[in-house]
């Protein structure tokens, strides 16, 4: 699944796209994708691990959206963080690629 950072009703969310797809709307051809928004962020988490943290709810299809493709900011990663009767909830990683480093250009820190 594609995890975007999306702005919706003027606010930044993050949206967990299902599919995307083609309409026409107002006699407009547009680009658009069906999916979940997920929660807003768990302040308390957030404020405890000093703004390192960001956990956010999954609601799935409780909260199903359509947004337009051009109002996607980024893409993101959203790792499974608990999960128990009472629903789901996910932590955020924004820059989920890791560098690749050369052997030969390691630091001697000695």
């Amino acid at each position: 699944m594609t995890h975007p950072q999306v702005l919706h009703d003027d606010s930044t969310r993050f949206f967990e796209v299902k599919f995307f797809f083609r309409a026409t709307v107002a006699g407009t051809q547009e680009s658009l994708a069906l999916g979940s928004l997920y929660s807003f962020v768990d302040e308390d988490l957030r404020a405890y691990s000093h703004s390192a943290l960001n956990v956010f709810g999954y609601r799935g299809e409780e909260c199903l959206v359509v947004i337009k493709v051009n109002s996607i900011i980024s893409a993101v990663a959203m790792v499974p963080f608990e999960q128990d009767e009472g629903g789901c909830r996910f932590y955020l990683i924004e820059k989920c690629a890791l560098g690749v480093i050369d052997s030969e250009d390691m630091l001697d820190l000695e």
